[in-house]
């Protein structure tokens, strides 16, 4: 068991060479944790140093101490709020507090059900992005324990680890453990949105809406192992192949993906900086019953007539095609942003169409009136399942394995793309009869068109596919 002296003789020892970044062995202490992130810190900036810049690098190496900055970062912490309801997500320009909800402290255990207060939560936190460095340092683990649970519960290594001067040590722990302390007054901000609860007839409580950013990150995680894992994509290649295995498979059909922060995720918080600023959305829609007479396209190819007769595909055209006529438009991130917007409508109009077509045509209608090959990859579901199961059995001809090793290939998400993409550009120049008002819409424009569905196929072969 380690002494006080002991962990004051680690905190002593001179800062740990470059070489100590490439050192598999588990770390022996708690400052030499601290000590190895900094040390990667500041190798990340020497490297990008050019070799005249002496005088930077020498401040660099000065500030990068262990002891000089623990001090600066035990100062920046107080720019960071510890979270578990983040605001900025209802309104990006949100002044809201955040709150922190301890589910583990006894207070808080006020029944015995399951709810979200029975998960292991990840914390977030908000504020100053540029302080996020030190939040990083803090989920860092030592002996299978983050230095941010063992700061929450006051752990007395972790302490030590901050400064050999007992007095120092203790300073600066309370400036890093008051970060996560609820602020003695909350505020509300004029951007949040507020729910009038009646208590009586004459009475009401203002709710405030905060966002569950830790109880949604667990969510995340749990989709994304769910649909991108390892062992579900086995398990679906086993379902695939009618195959017995004893652990379900799990779907998520008609997802959605919301997005948060824009270019800059890490300004809303860092468990939605984590996801790239993107949280999936399940579907919360009534069932939709649908006749037995399902219709299938009468040409070779869904970028037809079959998709542009479709009331929303064609109302989401006349958009993107009012928006590039306007004659007042500038070619400028704000076009670019509500024409992807628009795009992205369209293609997920267009996969909800495809999913029709994949649950309800009969079997191998592809194969029947000649279809374009790289669409019969992706909308024949019933013809590809029949044979995946002729394979497994051993009983399939030499043009029904090509067909096969084609889909398995992917090649054809790129031929789609460009379908789609030339397609669409048709479609748009068809909505003018002045040749000058879409003159713009050249085979570079059809190149994003065909990128962004391509994309989303890829997305969707991996899960299904």
């Amino acid at each position: 068991m380690s002494t006080q002296a002991d962990l004051f003789e680690s905190i002593n020892e001179p800062p740990l060479p470059t070489a100590a970044l490439i050192d598999e062995t588990p770390p022996s202490t708690v400052r030499e944790v601290i000590e190895r992130y900094i040390q990667s810190r500041l190798q990340d900036k020497l490297e990008k140093l050019k070799p005249e810049q002496a005088d930077e690098r020498a401040k660099l190496l000065e500030s990068y101490l262990a002891d000089t900055w623990l001090d600066n970062a035990s100062l920046r912490v107080g720019r960071l709020s510890l979270a578990t309801h983040t605001p900025k997500q209802n309104h990006p320009k949100s002044k809201a507090s955040a709150v922190y909800v301890n589910y583990k402290s006894a207070s808080n255990k006020i029944h015995s059900l399951v709810a979200s207060s029975v998960t292991e939560l990840n914390l977030d936190v908000i504020g100053d992005a540029a302080a996020l460095d030190i939040f990083k340092m803090l989920r860092l683990e030592f002996k299978e324990e983050t230095l941010l649970s063992r700061l929450l519960r006051q752990d007395k290594a972790f302490k030590l680890a901050l400064a050999a001067d007992p007095e120092i040590a203790a300073i600066r722990f309370e400036r890093f453990l008051a970060f996560a302390q609820i602020p003695s007054q909350l505020n509300a901000g004029r951007t949040a949105k507020q729910l009038y609860f009646p208590v009586d007839a004459t009475t009401y409580h203002i709710l405030i809406l905060l966002y569950p950013s830790s109880l949604v990150h667990c969510a995340w995680q749990q989709m994304q192992t769910d649909r991108f894992g390892e062992t579900q994509k086995s398990l679906r290649e086993l379902r695939r192949s009618h195959q017995y295995a004893e652990q379900e498979v799990r779907d998520y059909p008609n997802l959605l993906i919301q997005s948060y922060g824009g270019t800059k995720p890490q300004n809303i918080s860092q468990l939605n900086s984590d996801r790239g600023g993107k949280m999936t959305l399940l579907p919360s829609l009534p069932p939709v019953w649908r006749g037995q007479d399902f219709k299938v396209p009468k040409q070779d190819t869904i970028f037809s007539w079959y998709l542009r007769n479709r009331a929303a595909i064609q109302s989401l055209l006349d958009e993107l095609g009012k928006l590039y006529r306007n004659p007042n438009r500038v070619n400028n991130i704000d076009f670019h942003l509500k024409r992807d917007e628009m795009l992205d409508d369209l293609i997920n109009e267009i996969i909800v169409t495809a999913f029709e077509l994949q649950q309800n045509a009969p079997s191998a209608w592809t194969q029947q009136q000649k279809f374009d090959p790289s669409e019969a990859y992706w909308l024949d579901i019933g013809y590809r399942n029949t044979l995946f199961i002729k394979e497994s059995q051993g009983d399939i001809n030499e043009d029904e394995q090509e067909w096969l090793q084609q889909y398995r290939s992917r090649d054809w998400h790129k031929n789609v793309g460009l379908r789609f993409g030339n397609w669409l550009n048709a479609n748009l120049k068809l909505q003018t009869k002045k040749s000058n008002d879409l003159a713009t819409l050249d085979d570079s424009e059809a190149q994003v068109w065909s990128n962004r569905l391509r994309n989303e196929l890829n997305l969707l072969s991996d899960e299904e596919a």
